[in-house]
């Protein structure tokens, strides 16, 4: 279980770019750059998102969990797994929170210090220089961008899969620490309608009153 907050926290690592962004140097090129820079312009016009998504892993290749994802920036993020999965995760009040109800567990980290809190930034800016964009491809109708976070390669790798047309999240897939890579993909996406600030508010069950 602990495998999927990795790939959650790991998620977000693709923001280093533009100008004066980190970029391996084998793939700076503007033709690169440019596709950076329409994938920032996009994502800053998102205020909230609401989607259904599909999760899989080469690990345990027929465990496919799926559910809702619900995020409104700044700070604010949830993913609901359907019933039959004990997994719960929240970003609120600067927290970034993994439950899991079979262990009974709860643990909180500092947004801050978890790549999460780049994606709900009120303005994303791909000028981060923690991070380091490692791959960017054009294939057919998708963008397809690889990043790692400097300081910590060992958190392993992202891609965000970006469709061309429309310039909207697709799907991504992460490499964690121990080389398993978890899929992601999103469907049913709506952007920018009114979400209920409630989503967002976690209760410790176990938390002695």
């Amino acid at each position: 279980m602990k495998g999927i907050l990795l790939s959650l926290m790991s998620a977000v690592m693709i923001y280093a770019t533009t100008a004066y962004a980190d970029i391996d140097k084998r793939i700076d090129t503007p033709q690169n750059r440019a596709i950076l820079q329409k994938v920032e312009t996009a994502y800053n016009k998102i205020k909230t998102l609401k989607a259904k998504f599909a999760q899989f892993n080469s690990k345990t290749q027929n465990d496919l969990q799926t559910g809702e994802l619900y995020l409104s920036r700044p700070g604010e993020m949830r993913l609901v797994y359907e019933k039959g999965s004990p997994l719960e995760f929240y970003a609120h009040n600067g927290y970034l929170i993994y439950h899991d109800n079979d262990l009974k567990e709860v643990n909180y980290f500092h947004l801050k210090q978890t790549p999460v809190s780049l994606i709900l930034k009120e303005q994303l800016h791909f000028d981060d220089p923690e991070f380091l964009v490692t791959d960017v491809k054009d294939i057919l109708d998708e963008y397809y961008v690889t990043a790692i976070k400097k300081d910590a390669r060992e958190l392993g790798s992202l891609t965000l899969i970006i469709d061309k047309e429309t310039l909207q999240l697709k799907q991504w897939d992460i490499v964690d620490i121990e080389g398993v890579k978890s899929t992601v993909s999103l469907y049913e996406t709506q952007f920018n309608i009114p979400l209920d600030k409630k989503i967002f508010l976690f209760q410790n069950p176990y938390k002695k009153k």
